[in-house]
Parts: structure tokens; C-alpha cells; sequence
């Protein structure tokens, strides 16, 4: 259900809808008619909408949700892990009508979405995991997100100098922003119960990861800090018939730091062409 009121942005729209009485803030954009995508963001991400996604919306329907207990969407009762998550996710299919979707999935959003292709595989038409947690590494030496500050994790996500620089200062005046730094602390808290121990990954998922059918991409910044490119190959030895795809120059948000590039392999991969 979704309510009466809805914010129209320039390129897409802001509603709140309720799955299973849980109300969710959802950004929309795309023809209706287009096939679904549901693109589930990283614990970091304070709602915003990314020029990536106005992109693909030129040829799917994208639906954008902040998950419940992050950003303006409301807590849910009984959520206690990432698992408990994807079933909530595909309630969430539900009430958008979508019997299958392209389901994208950044950083933690990853762990949900290749979570919920284990559910219900069927409802995953293509599985895009970006700089997925979710799985262990052990031969990878990995830095403790829950341990360092907004600034010392900005620094930690991208790469190039110019946009860490811009992501380090926005940090800092984060500080100054009541809302925001309320925000983004909610969005720690809420990460923190769901992978705090073990670290950002279910011991159980590996075990389940047979069951994915969809055709399946690994897509991971080179230079990625937080979650270093050894993740990716442990997915793909996970997940032996999936795409991998490395972006050079980018850190753990492919999508926002070398959106050109990664479009790029993101649409071959739906089969929706290069790049206009």
C-alpha cells in the first residue's frame, strides 16, 4: 500500500510504502511497464539517489527502498538478521507486484539480496552482488567498520583523492547536522545488530549459496578498503558460474566512484546494451 502523498524529484519519486505494516520510504523511477529492479543499498547510504540509478531506470523500473530500521523507513519487530531481512524483502515484492526482478545489491545490500535468490529463487530474474559482504574471508586482512569514525570511514570507501576528499569534509559537517548524523548513526546501530558478531557474514549462507539460479555478476572496486578484492574471488568460488567483474581505480562503491565503467558491464550483463 502505498500512501496518497508522494514527492516527485527530477528524475524520480519518493512514497512511502507499507509491507506488511511496516512503513518504507521508497524511491521510484522508470516506466511502470518496465522490468523491476530492486537495488538494495549499503549500510552507509543515507538515502540518497544516485545518478546510477536514473541511468538503469532508462530501461527498468527501478524501486530503491531504505531498509527497515535504516534511513526514514520504520522499524520492523523480529528482525534480527540478515536472513530475517530477505524474507522481508520478498514481502516487499510482493506488495510492488513483481513475481521476479533484477535484484542489485551493494555492500550490505549484496548479503540480503544473494540471501533472498536463496529463498525463493525463482523471483530473482538477475543477481547483481557489488562489493558484497556476507561471506568470510579469512586469508583477508580486513579493518573493523564498527571501530572508526564517519571521517576515518569515508576515507575508507573510495579511491580517487578528489571524491574522498569531498567525502571526508561532508563527514566532518556531518557533525554539524542533527538529522543527518542521527541518521547515519541509526544506520550504524542497525548494522551493527545485524552483523556485528560474526563479522558481516552468516556462517550458514555458504551452504545455501547452491540454490542461487539466476545468471549472477560479481562486481568489486580494485582498490576497495573496507571489503578488499579477495572477497570477490571468495564469491566466485562460491558462486563458480557467476560473471566477475573488477573495476580498476574504484573503492567499495563501484557504482558511485566509476559509474561509466561500471554501467558499462552492469548493462551487458542485463542485456540491455553498452552505454549510450
Amino acid at each position: 500500500m502505498s500512501t496518497a502523498t508522494a514527492a516527485q524529484g527530477a528524475d524520480h519519486e519518493e512514497r512511502d510504502i507499507t509491507v506488511r505494516g511496516t512503513r518504507i520510504r521508497m524511491l521510484t523511477a522508470g516506466s511502470p511497464s518496465g522490468a523491476p529492479l530492486l537495488y538494495l543499498h549499503g549500510s552507509g547510504d543515507l538515502g540518497t539517489w544516485q545518478p546510477a540509478l536514473a541511468e538503469l531506470a532508462q530501461t527498468h523500473r527501478v524501486y530503491r527502498p531504505d531498509h527497515p530500521g535504516f534511513g526514514a523507513s520504520d522499524d520492523k519487530d523480529g528482525i534480527d538478521s540478515v536472513h530475517d531481512l530477505a524474507f522481508f524483502y520478498l514481502d516487499l515484492l510482493d506488495e510492488i507486484e513483481a513475481p521476479e526482478a533484477v535484484v542489485v545489491g551493494s555492500s550490505l545490500g549484496g548479503w540480503i539480496a544473494a540471501d533472498l535468490a536463496t529463498i525463493e529463487p525463482r523471483r530473482v530474474s538477475r543477481l547483481a552482488l557489488v562489493d558484497a559482504c556476507g561471506v568470510r574471508a579469512d586469508d583477508v586482512a580486513t579493518p573493523d567498520m564498527f571501530v572508526h569514525s564517519p571521517v576515518e570511514l569515508a576515507a575508507l570507501i573510495y579511491n580517487d583523492r578528489d571524491l574522498k576528499a569531498a567525502a571526508v569534509r561532508r563527514a566532518r559537517a556531518m557533525e554539524h547536522d542533527p538529522g543527518l548524523f542521527e541518521r547515519y548513526l541509526r544506520n550504524q546501530i542497525a548494522t551493527a545488530h545485524l552483523g556485528w558478531n560474526p563479522y558481516l557474514h552468516d556462517p550458514k549462507l555458504p551452504t545455501r549459496l547452491h540454490r542461487i539460479i539466476a545468471p549472477t555478476l560479481i562486481m568489486w572496486g580494485a582498490e576497495d578498503h573496507l571489503l578488499p578484492v579477495g572477497y570477490a574471488r571468495r564469491w566466485a568460488e562460491l558462486l563458480p558460474k557467476a560473471e566477475t567483474a573488477i573495476i580498476d581505480d574504484a573503492g567499495h562503491l563501484p557504482l558511485v566512484e566509476r559509474p561509466a565503467a561500471a554501467l558499462d558491464i552492469l548493462r551487458t550483463f542485463l542485456g540491455t546494451g553498452a552505454r549510450p
